[in-house]
């Protein structure tokens, strides 16, 4: 039975031919292996008289062809309903998936395993492009046919003319088939996840997880950027480049593999919370913005107004000053009409001296100008007086008033000028698209999404109408409209916030579970590893070669549950589960990472022996303090013991675990500058070894006081901190 390569799909795919009988019985269709080969046991067989046999199967096989990179047969004719399509009884590792479509029922494989393999492969082919020299050689063949070349066509080559293919073309062609692999694979991962919605909701889950986290880090074009590279013989670059994929495609696996998914999937529902929930944030803070300016706006119109009117009481003011002057200076002074049109003046400048507008204003001109009207009324009850002279200093004081006025008057107008207006407008424009995007994307989230999108709706439709209110300079309507926009936004937060803790307790209640089972597991395994060092540490010290592997190979178990602890400290963080916690785990996880050093040079000495027995205790001592802690979230900071007896306790075993491990930490620490502090040399001259003991120390004490602080804070009342607050507006 022969079968049909990989690479005789591109040749037919280039050509546009079919598949001949002749060159083909069986049709293999080999999902890609390691180094990008096809073939594997999973590889499903169609029988080629039965593929002839039924339309349906030229649809399956259309799609795994395309997927494939092939060509397919040309058109069948139809065949009557009842037609069937079957995979060869050698296909293994294969699941059957029916689905209806148009009345037909179609019958196709999908490989779960495959994709997985295909992640291997990328991973291992990966690092042989930081390999140039020992990459060349296996480039060319990443593809290999099935069928080899004629004879005769062999010999009429001629070596002579084959150009050279250098180290760089073989390590280019390797990347490329590797991002044409990497397509392959997230085309695969979505046909899959939608394929098994239906039937297998928790595969197809983590098929959608997987795709998602591949296209967010931007897996494939990472590829395509390091394929440039290459080209361009940046090595450097490209090492780099090539690192960081493999970081990713290990993840990538791990997600595919992974045995919690549901708590993974529950980690990446809190990622996108937290994410939405800053992105409100952001919203809600501009929202503020915006409001606080249209209140402001309100102020400073309902002044501007005011000055307004007081700036025409005033220049009413300056002109009747001016026509008792001219009026003064004409040929009969002593006018009665005069002094009674003076009285008047001076009863309206007292009168607006007295108005909260101008008397705190220094200098008080207005004031000022009350001596000169008198010396004027009193100049102007006698005969050929010269009242001129203080009715031209009070209205020198009355202008003086009147242009500071005008200079009060234009600050207010162009911070209200229709410019202004306009900028805020779009201002708005631009949070009511945010709120919108947010909006559609808050879908995702599942029930509380639905309770978000409404609340962001509504708190849309109030900003609209704020834009049109500022289109039209109204200031007031618009801060109306943007304190029912805001209410809603906070809402919103308040609900989203609630939906966040809920989750957090749920991932606190299953990773206090993990962590237990972990810490229980390592502290057996760390058992085995000290007795084992402690065995052959006699037959070290006699350098017994046997002994020195044995112990140099618990260094790999040790890494391994170094590995553990550090990814339980990730977790930790992430759910914000305790405030000493994370901070013990990263001191055990570099103890571990120091007997492993320590191991893995064959080193069965007191001192490692001794490290050991301590990661022990502190194992034990870990795993008492985490039965204590409780998964909820603690109280305000500053907020008195609950009532309830039941709380109350929770709330003190909180503390109390939170104390052992601070002093677990602390005792740890102590006995570790005891111990430098012995060995420290007499001259006061620090070696270089000794100095970075004592900065590892320092910044070990560092991290215990900060977890400290953080406890303290949370007994002790807040400081006021933050945006003011709205009146009608409930803050968090």
């Amino acid at each position: 039975m022969r079968n049909l390569s990989r690479a005789n799909y591109a040749r037919i795919a280039h050509t546009g031919q079919p598949i001949p009988r002749s060159q083909c019985e069986n049709i293999l269709l080999p999902p890609l292996g390691r180094g990008g080969r096809g073939g594997g046991e999973s590889a499903p067989v169609i029988g080629w008289s039965r593929y002839h046999q039924s339309l349906n199967a030229r649809e399956c096989l259309e799609t795994e062809l395309r997927a494939s990179g092939g060509h397919c047969p040309p058109p069948l004719p139809p065949l009557p309903k009842g037609g069937s399509f079957e995979a060869s009884p050698r296909v293994t590792g294969m699941a059957r998936r029916d689905t209806v479509c148009n009345g037909n029922l179609k019958h196709f494989s999908v490989s779960s395993v495959g994709i997985v393999c295909l992640v291997v492969a990328l991973i291992a082919t990966s690092p042989a492009l930081a390999q140039a020299p020992k990459a060349a050689p296996k480039a060319a063949d990443v593809f290999d046919d099935d069928e080899k070349k004629p004879a005769e066509t062999q010999k009429s080559a001629d070596p002579a003319k084959t150009p050279a293919v250098t180290d760089r073309d073989s390590i280019g062609f390797t990347q490329e088939n590797v991002a044409a692999q990497m397509t392959e694979l997230e085309e695969r991962m979505f046909r899959l996840s939608e394929a098994l919605k239906s039937l297998e909701p928790e595969n197809a889950s983590r098929l959608s997880l997987a795709l998602k986290f591949s296209r967010e880090e931007l897996i494939l074009h990472q590829m395509q950027s390091a394929q440039k590279v290459l080209k361009d013989a940046q090595l450097n670059k490209a090492e780099t480049e090539v690192r960081e994929l493999l970081a990713k495609l290990e993840h990538l696996r791990n997600l595919l593999l992974a045995e919690d998914l549901d708590f993974q999937m529950k980690l990446a529902r809190l990622r996108q919370m937290r994410e939405t929930l800053g992105q409100l944030e952001r919203i809600i803070k501009e929202e503020r913005r915006e409001l606080a300016w249209s209140r402001a706006a309100v102020e400073q119109q309902e002044e501007l107004t005011q000055l307004r009117d007081r700036r025409a009481q005033l220049e009413t003011l300056v002109r009747d000053q001016k026509s008792v002057i001219h009026d003064t200076k004409g040929d009969d002074p002593g006018n009665a009409a005069n002094r009674e049109r003076e009285t008047n003046v001076k009863k309206k400048a007292s009168e607006l001296a007295a108005d909260p507008l101008f008397a705190s204003l220094q200098p008080p001109h207005l004031k000022q100008a009350d001596p000169h009207l008198e010396d004027a009324l009193t100049l102007l009850a006698k005969p050929d007086a010269a009242a001129a002279e203080p009715e031209e200093k009070a209205l020198e004081q009355f202008q003086k008033e009147l242009d500071r006025l005008n200079e009060r008057i234009a600050a207010p107008e162009k911070a209200l000028a229709a410019p202004e207006f306009q900028r805020f407008e779009r201002d708005q424009a631009r949070n009511r698209n945010a709120a919108d995007s947010l909006a559609k994307t808050s879908a995702r989230l599942g029930n509380t999404g639905v309770s978000l999108q409404k609340d962001l709706i509504r708190a849309g439709g109030s900003m609209q109408a704020a834009e049109g209110d500022l289109a039209k300079t109204a200031a007031k309507p618009a801060s109306e409209d943007q304190l029912a926009a805001l209410k809603h936004l906070v809402k919103s937060q308040d609900d989203l916030a609630r939906a966040i803790e809920s989750l957090l307790v749920e991932l606190r209640s299953e990773l206090q579970t993990r962590i237990i089972a972990e810490l229980t597991e390592m502290h057996e395994i760390q058992m085995s590893i000290r007795e084992t060092t402690e065995a052959q540490a006699p037959k070290v010290a006699q350098g017994s070669r046997t002994a020195s592997i044995l112990v140099a190979g618990e260094s790999k178990k040790e890494g391994e549950i170094a590995e553990r602890i550090e990814h339980l400290r990730v977790l930790t963080e992430e759910t914000e589960f305790g405030i000493a916690l994370p901070t013990a785990l990263g001191v055990l996880g570099r103890e571990m990472r120091t007997i492993q050093g320590w191991l893995k040079e064959s080193d069965a000495s007191p001192r490692t022996i001794a490290l050991e027995k301590r990661v022990e205790d502190d194992l034990l001592g870990l795993l008492e303090a985490m039965r204590r802690l409780p998964p909820t979230t603690p109280p305000k900071p500053g907020s008195p013991l609950p009532s309830e007896l039941r709380a109350r306790e929770r709330e003190l075993n909180r503390l109390v675990a939170e104390l052992k491990m601070i002093r677990l930490l602390q005792s740890r620490l102590n006995d570790d500058t005891t111990g430098v502090d012995h060995n420290r040399p007499k001259p006061e001259t620090l070696t270089p070894a000794l100095r970075r003991e004592i900065e590892a120390l320092k910044a070990n004490q560092d991290e215990i006081r900060d977890s400290l602080a953080k406890i303290s804070a949370r007994l002790e009342a807040p400081e006021d901190a933050g945006d003011p607050p709205i009146p009608g507006v409930k803050d968090r």
